[in-house]
């Protein structure tokens, strides 16, 4: 991309606060995955949760949430998704059954998913230590692993992703 994708403006906020101002119609707390400058740029303070092996991408911040061992469900949405809606995080939240370990916004039909639109329930958490230990660094490995629930967002678009400038 060539710059920081949470900083990238698609509307009137940065990602990283318009992605904040979704989490927080469905989550007690919003944290961050972040750099050490990031989370000092960003007034994060304790909000903002550095990884502890820098250069994994969203194993590693997964990796570091995880470690917090706060018992609690994370929702999981990663900074370049624009087209995420309020309603497709509500989605997400009231999709949780005790049957499943996670949930993934994705198509049921396909069986694809996208790991960093997700909840990870704390036993999927722990399988995701587990495999992050022998070396697994797939999240979506991970999540296909477990028993896992795949929503469908309400317009497929959501599961565009910003990963190129082409896509920008």
């Amino acid at each position: 991309m060539g710059r920081d994708k949470a900083e990238i403006i698609y509307g009137s906020l940065p990602q990283w606060q318009a992605v904040a101002g979704l989490l927080k119609l469905v989550c007690a707390q919003v944290r961050w995955s972040c750099t050490r400058s990031q989370r000092e740029a960003w007034g994060l303070g304790a909000n903002g949760i550095e990884d502890q092996e820098p250069g994994l991408g969203p194993a590693g911040g997964l990796h570091a949430a995880f470690t917090r061992k706060d018992g609690v469900a994370w929702l999981v949405v990663g900074c370049d998704y624009p087209n995420l809606t309020a309603g497709d995080c509500q989605r997400l939240a009231g999709s949780r059954t005790a049957e499943v370990q996670a949930i993934a916004l994705g198509d049921p039909v396909l069986g694809t998913i996208e790991p960093t639109l997700s909840i990870w329930e704390p036993p999927a958490q722990r399988r995701f230590l587990q495999a992050f230990a022998e070396g697994e660094r797939s999240p979506r490995r991970v999540l296909h692993a477990l028993r896992l629930r795949i929503v469908a967002p309400a317009d497929p678009r959501t599961l565009a992703d910003r990963n190129t400038p082409e896509g920008h």
